[in-house]
C-alpha cells in the first residue's frame, strides 16, 4: 500500500515521501497514529508543502539540539553507590538512572537517548553518550564514587 508519511517515521522516511508500506501496517500503525495518508491524487498535491515545512522544522529543530548539545557538554553526574573493595559495584547504573539525573538538572532526555553498552559496574569516571537529535551525539562525564 502506498502511502504520503505526514511526520518523520524513523524506519520509513521524513514528511512528503511516499512509501511503499504493507497494508496492515499503515491500517493499524501508520494512518491511526496520524503518520501518514493513503496516497490519492490529491494527497500527493499536498507533499510539496509537506516536504517545505519539514525542512523549516527540521531546521529549528537542528537549532535546539545543537543548544542542548552545547548546554549537556558540561555536565558532569555525581552517583554514590555501594561496592566491594576491588571498586566493583554491587548494582548498576543504566540509562534510567542517567536519564532521571539529567531531569533533576532540568534536561529532558528520555532513556531510549542515553547510549551504553552495558550497565556502569565499577567506581570512577565515565563517558556516556547522549542521542540530542538525530545524528547530533555529545558526551557527559559519569562519577561513580563509593556510598560512605
Amino acid at each position: 500500500m502506498k502511502v504520503l508519511l505526514i511526520k518523520t517515521v524513523d524506519t520509513l522516511g521524513s514528511p512528503g515521501e511516499v512509501v511503499n508500506v504493507a497494508s496492515g501496517y499503515a491500517r493499524n500503525y501508520l494512518l491511526p497514529k496520524k503518520l501518514a495518508v493513503v496516497a490519492t491524487k490529491g494527497a500527493m498535491k499536498m507533499a510539496d508543502s509537506l516536504k517545505a515545512a519539514a525542512v523549516v522544522r527540521e531546521k529549528e529543530q537542528n537549532k535546539a539540539a545543537e543548544v542542548l548539545a552545547e548546554k549537556l557538554r558540561d555536565i558532569t553526574l555525581a552517583f554514590a553507590a555501594t561496592a566491594d573493595e576491588n571498586g566493583q559495584l554491587y548494582g548498576g547504573i543504566g540509562e534510567r538512572e542517567i536519564s532521571a539525573a539529567l531531569l533533576e538538572k532540568k534536561f529532558e532526555i528520555d532513556k531510549q537517548q542515553v547510549i551504553l553498552d552495558g550497565h556502569i559496574k565499577k567506581l570512577g569516571e565515565h563517558k556516556v553518550q547522549i542521542k540530542v537529535l538525530g545524528e547530533i551525539i555529545e558526551t557527559i562525564t559519569v562519577k561513580v564514587e563509593a556510598e560512605v
